[in-house]
């Protein structure tokens, strides 16, 4: 799903996407003359790898993420929840593929790794 942003009006809009088995959902708003905000959550059953042995494993989740989307050059540095689309289009497609990347990108364990206390497993 893709909307020029300069078309997003400053009432609460649904969206509803789905990514294989995750589906990701909220409200699109316009707050300013180049800023809408984008809240919304990500829930369903995703394939994460444990960093401690490798194995994919699956789990349910459900994470909330609130984003801004610019169509103008960022000019503050140290935030990171702001997308910008210079070419004016918001790409809620896009967007959610990136926020599920993000999950799985953080540190997982799978259920046979969370029970052992030691951190080196032997072979």
């Amino acid at each position: 799903m893709q909307i020029l942003l300069r078309k997003i009006r400053e009432t609460e809009n649904r969206f509803d996407i789905k990514v294989d088995e995750i589906s990701c959902s909220g409200y699109f708003w316009r707050s300013g003359k180049h800023k809408a905000e984008i809240e919304g959550k990500i829930q369903g059953n995703i394939s994460l790898s444990c960093d401690r042995c490798g194995e994919q494993f699956f789990e349910d989740i459900e994470e909330p993420f609130h984003i801004e989307v610019i169509d103008q050059p960022l000019k503050v540095t140290d935030c990171l929840d702001v997308i910008e689309c210079l070419d004016g289009i918001v790409d809620f497609d896009t967007i959610c593929k990136s926020e599920i990347a993000s999950i799985q990108s953080e540190y997982h364990l799978c259920k046979k790794c969370k029970d052992i206390d030691e951190f080196e497993i032997e072979y």
